[in-house]
């Protein structure tokens, strides 16, 4: 296990800056994911913290071991590719036992490691297959074996669920997290998929364009978002943004006011005068056919029903909600075209930056 450290990581292609002075710290036997949109640059920043490219500036150190100059190869790391880049021609056996191979181990050792390995993955059955006589799963636990059999300092995992089919890949997720709560390894774990960084992590970086938008945990991420991409891109968020024209503190409550419209919403982190947007959550909505106190009256416009809960469009004077509600009660569920009332409890309003 090592600690792995990033500070202010710089790397450029040409003219175009990929990554923008990124720093971030991953404490020894964590699991911090990368998460992203498309072209964000959280490959880019694993790619050099593997040592596949060269950083334009700043430091890279495990256990506080500059790494900036030290090769692939002496650097001690596992990854797993999206591909899982297993040798076609030869058995899961050999596929794992290929990097002790590498380091010249006696035979006696590498056939124990192999074996402890299979077993971590539950593949020991299926040591003289070849990765195309297995399925996805199998083999994507095949390129996991071989990468932490050679007892890796720090983990790398670059989008390596993405090829599976969504059943397979929910169980992989509970499977990769077993093996890496009992190996202990440092892994870093690239992804775009916002529901698998919340699986899995323990900590959570939120890149866009370059940067950091935010670090947490999944649950502060996730519930206290630091602005307004960090909550649009990890799951849903209704916005609402204005000048405070009006505040009750003791009800909690926020009047906004933007283009000549205003809207009273639950909310209590407000400074009367100031410019100031909220995020809010589909799940914390409430929806109600009968009229409620300080409501947003609206019409639903569509469902879509999801098995336990239904997501509701909602078009209130002018603006669409997102609403998320439990399916339990067929009897209260809302229909198309009903007018209904929105509330939510005041601490449910979260503040961001614009």
């Amino acid at each position: 296990m090592s600690k792995v450290v990033l500070e202010n990581i710089v790397k450029k292609y040409g003219q175009n800056t990929v990554v923008k002075g990124v720093s971030l710290t991953a404490e020894n036997g964590q699991l911090l994911s990368i998460l992203g949109p498309s072209g964000c640059g959280k490959t880019t920043t694993l790619r050099m913290i593997a040592g596949f490219e060269q950083s334009d500036g700043g430091t890279i150190s495990f256990d506080g071991k500059p790494m900036d100059k030290v090769p692939v190869n002496k650097r001690n790391i596992g990854m797993v590719f999206q591909s899982y880049a297993l040798f076609p021609h030869m058995t899961v056996e050999d596929n794992i036992a290929y990097g002790l191979c590498q380091r010249n181990l006696s035979q006696s050792e590498i056939k124990e490691r192999v074996e402890d390995a299979m077993k971590m993955v539950h593949l020991e059955d299926f040591a003289q297959r070849k990765p195309k006589a297995l399925s996805g799963g199998q083999q994507q636990r095949v390129a996991l074996a071989r990468a932490l059999v050679i007892k890796p300092d720090v983990l790398l995992l670059d989008e390596c669920l993405s090829a599976l089919d969504k059943k397979l890949r929910v169980e992989m997720q509970v499977e990769l997290r077993r093996i890496l709560d009992k190996t202990g390894v440092t892994t870093f774990f690239v992804t775009h998929d916002q529901e698998e960084a919340m699986t899995l992590s323990d900590k959570i970086v939120v890149m866009n364009n370059g940067v950091i938008e935010q670090v947490g945990s999944p649950y502060e991420v996730y519930e206290r978002p630091k602005n307004r991409f960090v909550a649009g891109f990890l799951g849903k968020a209704n916005f609402f943004e204005g000048r405070v024209t009006s505040m009750n503190a003791e009800e909690g409550y926020v009047v906004l006011e933007k283009d000549g419209n205003s809207v009273a919403i639950p909310a209590k982190d407000a400074v009367l005068g100031e410019d100031a947007v909220f995020a809010v959550r589909p799940e914390k909505m409430r929806i109600s056919k009968a009229p409620v106190t300080g409501a947003l009256k609206g019409v639903i416009e569509h469902i879509t029903y999801s098995g336990n809960i239904s997501s509701c469009n909602v078009e209130c004077s002018g603006r669409s909600l997102v609403c998320e509600v439990s399916n339990d009660d067929m009897s209260e569920r809302p229909q198309r075209g009903e007018t209904v009332f929105v509330t939510w409890e005041s601490a449910a309003s979260v503040r961001i930056e614009g």
